[in-house]
């Protein structure tokens, strides 16, 4: 018999807020999603000023999934992942997802090791 246990489940709204920071990347990028809907994310790209984005945010449920979604977000790594594409601002849907051991993080770019990582609730 084989038996699978998962690695993450789907975290939920509660957990979701708090404050993180990219795992990965040239940039210091941290997030807060604060729990009054707003969020602010700090991008400093080296050797240039840092850059502060702020918005709202949303709890969503589409087909089933949960979604926190950022509005007025700004992609900002696509700078280094896909040069040289810019982001505009617009609508994030992430799927923030809470580890085995307690710890939540927001895929970014999956498949590479992209995420933000939460550090502090």
């Amino acid at each position: 018999m084989i038996v699978l246990a998962a690695c993450s489940r789907p975290a939920t709204k509660e957990e979701a807020v708090g404050v993180y920071v990219m795992n990965k990347g040239k940039a210091h990028d941290s997030l807060t999603v604060y729990p009054n809907g707003a969020y602010s994310r700090r991008y400093a790209a080296p050797g240039a000023a840092s850059v502060v984005d702020s918005g709202r945010w949303t709890w969503d449920t589409i087909n089933g999934e949960q979604f926190l979604t950022l509005e007025k977000f700004t992609p900002r790594w696509d700078y280094e992942l896909f040069p040289p594409a810019r982001g505009d601002p617009g609508f994030w849907p992430a799927r923030p997802e809470r580890r085995a051991g307690g710890s939540v993080r927001i895929p970014v770019e999956r498949d590479i090791g992209w995420f933000y990582i939460q550090v502090r609730r």
